[in-house]
């Protein structure tokens, strides 16, 4: 199924640690609230250098809840749901570090190297622990108790000249990441040293530095999340169409493949809960909806039949942010997507502009009086996976506006079609539908083309606008596949 603009974010099994620590760190309802040290280094952790610059400006107190209200909404990888598990899992790796990784220095920063690098990345895939020789080599610290201050030892800060100093090794499969921290002082403070595993590539000083940058002051915390091994497969589908002063309608059209939905015990019911979410660049919701949709399929159609819903809304000019989850009741399956996209302002109004197209299984002449997909004087069945199957006729819809009036009050503008794979490699043109006429400055255009010339494969259809008046040239453009 072609996920058309759609964001699904997995995650690799992980194991908690926490070295030299009485078990897990408690839940971070148990613990008490950070103290401003260990917030100021929990937001550098967050945000990364440059976000965090960004913070630190809004010295007004309402301001920055925002900015940071905005900033969770934004990274919330389920935002149809109350619950923000990057904000949660973030909170989690904060008190674990303080549990695990913390430092008693009145100065310096409330935990070691590897706390900063486990709130940044979480848990490691591989945690090796080095033989020191002093204390438990399985513990992940040395037997010296912390120290107070443990910059004020007098030790040398050259990263390679503790070859014997308490040592751990983690790896990180995802990001092909691989840090080493020594316990160099003695005191149970670790620090990022080099890495010494013969298997990699031997690291010079300068490359050490480098990745230390990159690694801990340069990189935000990053979390993927776990939607679960029960997913459900299903097709997105975003369409813009211009209504005037900075007005738009969005179409929001679903797919929802019959082979991959559950089914009653009378085989033939199928029960959906949808949830449908548009934030604007503030994240503030603009647009919701949940329905349960409960329908009799017929146990003979085809497996490979879309089941469509279309929701519509109208919004202003600006950046939104589209969330839907899908929940099927019968099995269990859940998937979310997500989709950013822009609704951008008419400044000219003197030259013609089109709108996106919106591919379709159908174009109808014929429809009952209250039927659903009516566009102007058709219906056009949406078609969100954007699938086409051999044999079937490419079909869609678009829209121009501000097509200029000539001296007889009508407008006068042509059309072509062009078909092109997205390697590049193969265009197929084909005869263009000719020179239209209008009263209305506004048009709606619906298109076909036979595709059985056409070979399998992923493609660019191109339609290119020609205002005859105004003798300006648009062209707007739509990815499909065709299937074998």
């Amino acid at each position: 199924m072609l996920r058309t603009g759609c964001l699904v974010l997995t995650c690799l099994a992980t194991v908690a640690i926490c070295g030299g620590c009485a078990g897990h760190a408690p839940h971070p309802g148990q613990l008490p609230a950070l103290t401003s040290r260990q917030r100021d280094a929990a937001m550098k952790a967050l945000l990364g250098k440059e976000k965090y610059a960004e913070f630190v400006l809004l010295a007004d107190t309402a301001e920055a809840n925002a900015w940071l209200r905005k900033f969770w909404q934004e990274h919330d990888p389920t935002p149809t749901t109350a619950k923000n598990e990057f904000e949660e899992e973030h909170q989690r790796r904060i008190h674990h570090a303080i549990y695990c990784f913390g430092s008693s220095s009145r100065g310096g920063p409330p935990w070691d190297e590897r706390g900063e690098v486990y709130i940044r990345y979480g848990d490691p895939n591989e945690r090796r622990i080095l033989d020191d020789g002093a204390g438990d080599p399985s513990s992940g610290h040395s037997a010296h108790p912390a120290a107070s201050d443990v910059y004020g030892a007098a030790a040398s800060d050259d990263p390679l000249s503790f070859d014997n100093a308490a040592s751990e090794v983690w790896t990180y499969y995802r990001w092909n990441k691989t840090f080493q921290f020594r316990d160099k002082k003695g005191y149970g403070f670790y620090e990022m040293v080099p890495v010494t595993d013969p298997t990699l590539p031997p690291e010079d000083l300068s490359e050490f530095y480098a990745s230390r940058l990159n690694a801990i002051d340069l990189q935000p915390a990053i979390y993927f999340h776990e939607y679960g091994k029960n997913l459900i497969d299903y097709a997105l589908d975003v369409v813009r169409f211009h209504v005037g002063d900075n007005l738009w309608r969005v179409d929001v059209n679903l797919g929802y493949p019959l082979s991959v939905i559950g089914r009653g015990d009378d085989s033939s019911t199928i029960s959906l809960r949808r949830t449908v979410v548009i934030r604007d660049d503030d994240q503030k919701d603009v647009y919701s909806d949940i329905g349960l949709l409960r329908r009799r399929i017929d146990s003979t159609q085809t497996s490979n039949r879309l089941m469509v819903e279309q929701k519509i809304c109208e919004l202003p000019s600006g950046n939104y942010n589209l969330a839907v989850t899908i929940d099927d009741l019968f099995t269990g399956k859940s998937g979310t997507y997500t989709k950013s996209f822009i609704l951008p302002k008419f400044i000219v109004s003197e030259v013609h502009e089109i709108s996106d197209i919106e591919m379709a299984s159908f174009v109808w002449s014929i429809y009952e009086p209250g039927a659903s997909f009516i566009k102007g004087d058709r219906m056009v069945m949406p078609l969100p996976s954007r699938i086409y199957l051999s044999g079937q006729e490419l079909a869609f819809y678009y829209e121009i506006y501000n097509l200029l009036l000539g001296d007889d009050r009508s407008t006068h503008y042509t059309i072509s079609y062009e078909i092109r794979d997205t390697r590049g490699k193969a265009r197929f043109d084909f005869k263009e539908p000719g020179e239209f006429t209008s009263t209305a400055r506004d048009v709606k255009q619906f298109g076909s083309i036979d595709l059985d010339k056409v070979p399998p494969g992923d493609y660019l259809l191109t339609i290119k606008v020609s205002d005859r008046v105004g003798r300006h040239d648009r062209s707007t453009i739509a990815l499909f596949k065709k299937s074998g």
